[in-house]
């Protein structure tokens, strides 16, 4: 089963969907991927919003969209979440780990990284009650992520890593050294749709078994 692990496909949680119809055809596009479950990752940023409100309009989109959906694409609940100082002492964290996990998908800023960043990352992942995963290492200069990958933190790459070729390579060696244990689609809107992500699939080959038999442990509870 293939498993888009980054999606922004709730109506209105943030830009990814601007409405209940987009999210229903974006379902649609994840289907003829063959994507069988998608994890639902609405931006959550510390510094613009409280934890209580993204939660509510989380859950009221997410409803929203539950309700409409009788497809088969089945849709888990999480968030991707800004990392900033003192993110770790944040009350209620854990509330926004993938549905019945203790999966974490953090996002790090698009500048160089503080080393006060990177200790928020590693502390959170030595937090027993936290497992992280960090979003979309793609986008960023891999010499930022190295240490953050040589410490043992889990990664995530989008789809459109596999289709650059002048940097298929680099992650597809981070998927032989088990860096890399998720592939996601990043979807907004539904213009590209899933185009990379099934072109990834593609260029991954026997790869791709490998990497969602990691994604379903993760989200199973059972991969650390």
């Amino acid at each position: 089963m293939l498993i888009d692990f980054h999606s922004h496909i709730l109506p209105r949680a943030d830009h990814g969907s601007d409405s209940l119809a987009t999210s229903l055809k974006q379902l649609e596009l994840a289907k003829a991927a063959r994507v069988g479950t998608v994890v639902a990752t609405p931006h959550f940023y510390p510094h613009k919003m409280t934890l209580e409100s993204f939660l509510d309009r989380r859950n009221k989109c997410h409803s929203k969209l539950a309700e409409a959906y009788d497809g088969p694409v089945n849709i888990r609940v999480g968030a991707e979440v800004m990392v900033c100082r003192g993110l770790e002492r944040m009350e209620g964290l854990e509330q926004l780990c993938v549905d019945s996990t203790n999966v974490l998908l953090l996002e790090m800023p698009s500048g160089k990284w503080s080393n006060s960043l990177i200790d928020t990352v590693i502390e959170l992942d030595d937090d027993p009650r936290f497992n992280v995963v960090l979003a979309h290492i793609d986008r960023y200069d891999i010499s930022w992520v190295k240490p953050l990958i040589d410490y043992g933190i889990n990664c995530q790459i989008n789809a459109v890593a596999m289709v650059k070729l002048f940097s298929r390579k680099k992650y597809l060696n981070l998927i032989d050294r088990g860096s890399v244990v998720a592939l996601g689609s990043d979807i907004h809107g539904t213009e590209v749709g899933y185009k990379h992500y099934t072109a990834a699939v593609r260029y991954m080959g026997d790869r791709t078994a490998v990497v969602m038999n990691r994604t379903a442990r993760l989200i199973g509870g059972s991969y650390r």
